[in-house]
């Protein structure tokens, strides 16, 4: 019995440790931007209190001329990365932004992130506004 435990033992494979992953070539990878995500309620609480200085609407000019939160200015999301200039004034706070439901919003929240800017992105978009009673013009 012994001599069958021996030849198992001398049969079994060795299993060396593995070697440790080389470091990463180049500088470390910059953290992606951060993107600020608020519903329609927030919105209005943040106008209430002044802290929207300035609300970029990203739908088309048909959506946007059909109503639109008040105060909001229009830059279809097409347009963003080409429109940047005239945001560049509020470069140092945060820019507003909203679409019907959220998904164009998003993609110019992004855009505006990876510009360096502090985006708002706002969920639920005009539709919500619209849903939870707030105005438009």
């Amino acid at each position: 019995m012994s001599l069958l435990l021996l030849l198992v033992a001398c049969a079994s494979p060795t299993v060396s440790p593995t070697p440790p992953a080389p470091p990463p070539a180049g500088p470390p990878a910059a953290a992606a931007p951060t993107v600020r995500k608020v519903d329609a309620a927030g919105l209005d609480a943040a106008r209430a209190a002044g802290a929207v200085p300035i609300l970029v609407d990203v739908r088309t000019a048909e959506e946007y001329a059909a109503g639109h939160v008040p105060g909001a200015v229009n830059i279809p999301v097409d347009q963003v990365a080409s429109r940047l200039a005239e945001l560049e004034p509020h470069r140092s706070g945060e820019v507003w932004v909203i679409c019907q439901s959220g998904r164009r919003s998003a993609q110019a929240s992004e855009v505006l992130a990876g510009a360096g800017f502090r985006p708002v992105d706002v969920t639920g978009g005009t539709g919500g506004w619209k849903a939870a009673g707030f105005p438009v013009e």
